[in-house]
């Protein structure tokens, strides 16, 4: 009996230790993932930036290395977007081979979160004092299912670019809601017998009008509804009485903006290189908020890969926290062209002291984001939004809305399912 005591004593203490070492062990891993970078560590960052972005890419990316004597972050580009995203769709098969961190949009991402082979980031947001600082609109669509996978990169909006001395010409306001849009589109092509306006992309058109109604583009909507009815119906009567076009054979609003052949677009603030480029000598370009309530926000985000080793995702940290703190931010937005993640970095003198046509406006103009809900297929619905509007458009005396509705519901159902 004593012995049998004895050995449950044993017993019960060998369980004790055991379970002490395991949350020992359980600890230090946490500790390794948001903790220092103990050794010589190599990070792989795919990206596609070219050009411009590129370099300012690889000057903060040397900066960081610098300041981080025990880290190396090997950029590979993959050319460009549509390369990456199929080397990425590629790759997960074999998640051994992923890099540690990538750029992508988010909805490229879903299926690899679904699977588990994306880190999630949410402890080490919480654990950075600058996150608070970056935009909220931003900061939501780094989240699914309340987790945080991303960190946000490079960043776009739209924005209403016009023709400064037109405009006064005209002896109109910058339209701020979509009635005076109308209604200053209406005035311009009186006047002058050419179109007003045109929106860069019509998904984005599309996705943003039903925003303002208070409609979500996933895979519970129903593109005959009024809501969808009213987004075509909008842009279709503005083509009909010729004071709204589209971009067709010339793809971007900004090459007729720049030839003096409409008044005004809405598109990207990445396009502000072109606008400046197309209308120099020309008119002053501005710009200002978009007229709508709310405005899409776009671009990549940047992710890191569960299969990568502790002193990787810790390396990792270092490196998001470094490209996304205010003052790389705000150089980056000065560089590129793309919007500064951060609201101290939009607000800083380097950002608003540039010759940025975009950065007097854009605190106003990144108020209020969206982002459309990440499903899977909603990259192809999205597009097919798109296309289906374009094909409304492109022939609007023609064109049969109901039926083209229809049409399209019919061919979410087959890309929600």
């Amino acid at each position: 009996m004593k012995q049998s005591r004895i050995l449950s004593l044993l017993l019960a203490m060998i369980l004790v230790l055991a379970a002490c070492s395991q949350g020992g062990t359980e600890t230090k891993k946490e500790d390794e993932t948001i903790g220092e970078v103990t050794e010589d560590t190599t990070i792989v960052f795919w990206h596609a930036m070219n050009g411009a972005q590129e370099e300012a890419l690889k000057a903060m990316t040397d900066a960081f290395m610098e300041a981080n004597k025990n880290i190396t972050v090997d950029l590979q580009n993959q050319t460009g977007y549509q390369e990456l995203q199929q080397k990425l769709t590629a790759t997960t098969t074999s998640p051994e081979n992923l890099p540690t961190l990538t750029q992508a949009y988010p909805d490229w991402m879903f299926n690899p979160i679904q699977d588990g082979l994306v880190h999630d980031l949410t402890k080490f947001t919480e654990s950075i004092d600058s996150y608070d600082d970056i935009l909220d609109g931003f900061k939501e669509g780094t989240k699914i299912d309340g987790k945080v996978y991303s960190m946000p990169f490079n960043k776009s909006t739209e924005v209403l670019f016009y023709n400064e001395e037109a405009l006064k010409e005209l002896g109109k306001e910058v339209p701020k809601n979509l009635d005076e849009l109308v209604e200053v589109s209406k005035a311009y092509k009186e006047k002058t017998g050419n179109a007003a306006l045109g929106f860069d992309s019509l998904s984005n058109y599309y996705t943003t009008f039903l925003n303002a109604e208070n409609a979500v583009f996933d895979d519970k909507f129903d593109p005959t509804s009024e809501a969808s009815k009213k987004a075509v119906n909008y842009y279709l009567d503005g083509v009909k009485e010729g004071y709204f076009r589209i971009a067709g054979s010339d793809k971007y609003m900004s090459g007729p903006f720049g030839n003096e052949q409409v008044l005004m677009y809405i598109g990207s603030n990445a396009g502000e290189s072109y606008v400046k480029q197309g209308a120099e000598g020309k008119f002053t370009p501005k710009a200002a908020k978009s007229p709508f309530p709310a405005t899409i926000q776009q671009g990549t985000d940047i992710f890191v890969f569960e299969s990568a080793k502790d002193n990787q995702k810790a390396a990792a940290y270092k490196y998001l926290e470094w490209i996304t703190n205010a003052e790389n931010q705000a150089q980056w937005g000065v560089n590129t062209g793309y919007i500064p993640v951060s609201k101290s970095a939009i607000e800083s003198d380097l950002y608003q002291n540039s010759d940025s046509i975009i950065a007097p406006i854009l605190s106003e103009a990144t108020e209020k984001l969206y982002s459309n809900p990440v499903l899977r297929g909603a990259n192809d619905a999205y597009r097919e939004a798109g296309t289906v509007l374009e094909s409304i458009l492109a022939d609007p005396n023609s064109a049969d809305v109901d039926s083209v509705l229809n049409n399209f519901k019919t061919t979410l159902e087959g890309i929600w399912n």
